[in-house]
């Protein structure tokens, strides 16, 4: 029986907020300890396709995801990062990570994918492109 997880989803690249470089360079650390490797300072940000946002929902919320606890830095407000290993079509023996971070101006519809790799350089991504990717983590019993 194939799960919530097993097709691929599609999404549209556009430009972010310019936050992810700022967080993603607070969270290296943390992302080194739980993910293996230091990220490129940024994601790809992917809008999903309306007609996959309900799969993709289903799909997330059925595996099990690295919990990344914020750095403690005073007087700052930060929230935990919940990652997911994924794979981007295209992309050979490159490290990718979905992070859904829990403090975020984004809706559902949005992925943010991370990697020690700079994605959009890697693929000659540009804002408009499709992208797509798949959710690997293994699922929850």
């Amino acid at each position: 029986m194939g799960g919530p997880c097993n097709n691929h989803f599609e999404g549209t690249v556009f430009s972010g907020t310019g936050e992810g470089a700022f967080y993603v360079s607070i969270y290296t650390r943390k992302f080194l300890e739980r993910l293996g490797f230091k990220p490129y300072p940024g994601t790809l940000n992917l809008k999903l396709n309306s007609s996959h946002v309900d799969a993709y929902k289903e799909c997330i919320n059925s595996v099990k995801p690295i919990l990344i606890e914020p750095p403690i830095i005073p007087g700052a407000r930060l929230g935990s990062v919940y990652a997911y290993k994924a794979e981007v079509a295209g992309l050979v023996e490159v490290e990718v990570y979905i992070v859904r971070p829990v403090i975020t101006v984004y809706k559902a519809d949005v992925v943010e994918l991370l990697s020690p790799t700079h994605i959009r350089s890697a693929l000659g991504l540009s804002d408009g492109d499709r992208v797509r990717f798949k959710v690997i983590s293994v699922q929850v019993s």
